[in-house]
């Protein structure tokens, strides 16, 4: 055994020791812990003993009564031995469970950079520090992610709070129409934020509101009151679906902003039954995405190359199709510009 591996052992042997002192302190095992050693708080492990105490009692009981000339150290050497034997299956069976257990309080405890060493661990202990490693992950990525969010938002309301206070004191000033005007503009900016940020929201806590909808309706009203002439627009077979509205006009109202913002405006809307699907579909008048763009366009709080806005707009496209039972997409349209899509289960 190298020192290194020894060293861990004796890290792990400490840290074990003070995970049941701690929860000797604050559990019941209090009274226990006054007279029983730390390495048997383990219940595992004391039935273990227990199991080979009774094998070694019944054992000594029936050599005792068959052996014509019964020897008292015969039994002290079997109880050595099966109290050897017992203990070191205990401890290597108990051990990583604990160091397990250490690792889930230490995360617990706000420490999210704990992970555990799958390597010295095999079998089911593999999978279960595998497990606790990705939860690990994930709930440090999320919190990552909110702190993100509470910074990104916090300077996009200051922007157009900005600006509305700007225009109120203009108004009062001059009361110039255009700054009302301007205002009202404002005030959309804001309530368009505020709508994502609450959609976001029922997507975490999977509050769908699901009620059967012609999507064909639903993405005309959209498109139609952003601009978008109406023979611009397509249904193509049956497209009622089981859908949350809001939640779906909200990803159509985002991929609409999107081509307004960054391919030159949506010059086409179609909406499709695909098997036990319903797709929606908008194209743009740009230059297309490309390949190395995709890969990033639907993460969450990755700004687009002009640099602006949160990175929120496909990301929570990409949500709402999921949390629907479908998916998001990008690819390119024939004669150029872009095709950004998602899809919804129809039942």
């Amino acid at each position: 055994m190298s020192r290194d591996e020894r060293r861990r052992r004796w890290r792990e042997l400490h840290a074990e020791r003070e995970l049941w002192r701690r929860d000797a302190r604050d559990r019941h095992h209090r009274d226990r812990a006054k007279w029983m050693p730390w390495w048997l708080l383990a219940r595992m492990r004391r039935r273990m003993f227990g199991v080979m105490a009774i094998a070694l009692a019944v054992g000594v009981v029936l050599g005792h009564r068959w052996h014509d000339q019964p020897r008292w150290w015969y039994g002290l050497i079997v109880l050595g031995v099966l109290s050897f034997l017992s203990g070191t299956i205990a401890w290597r069976l108990t051990r990583p469970l604990l160091m397990v257990v250490k690792a889930a309080r230490d995360i617990g405890d706000g420490k999210l950079d704990t992970r555990i060493d799958v390597q010295h661990h095999g079998g089911e202990m593999r999978l279960l520090a595998t497990a606790i490693n990705d939860m690990a992950e994930r709930i440090e990525q999320q919190l990552k992610d909110q702190r993100t969010l509470l910074a990104a938002v916090s300077h996009e309301l200051r922007t157009p709070l900005g600006h509305m206070r700007v225009l109120i004191e203009t108004a009062r000033d001059t009361h110039d129409p255009k700054s009302l005007d301007e205002l009202d503009r404002e005030v959309i900016v804001l309530d368009d934020l505020v709508g994502r940020l609450l959609a976001s929201s029922r997507l975490e806590f999977g509050n769908l509101e699901r009620r059967s909808t012609n999507l064909g309706e639903l993405a005309a009203d959209v498109a139609t009151s952003s601009g978008l002439a109406p023979e611009a627009i397509e249904a193509v077979g049956e497209v009622q679906a089981a859908v949350d509205p809001t939640l779906v006009r909200r990803a159509i109202a985002n991929l609409l902003d999107n081509a307004r913002t960054h391919g030159g405006g949506a010059i086409a809307v179609r909406i499709e039954r695909r098997g036990g699907q319903v797709a929606i579909e908008i194209d743009d008048a740009g230059p297309g995405v490309t390949a190395e763009r995709r890969a990033d366009a639907f993460r969450a709080f990755v700004p687009s190359s002009n640099g602006g806005g949160l990175g929120l707009g496909l990301a929570l496209v990409s949500r709402i199709a999921v949390a629907h039972g479908g998916g998001a997409w990008i690819s390119d349209r024939p004669g150029g510009g872009a095709r950004i899509g998602f899809a919804v289960q129809a039942s």
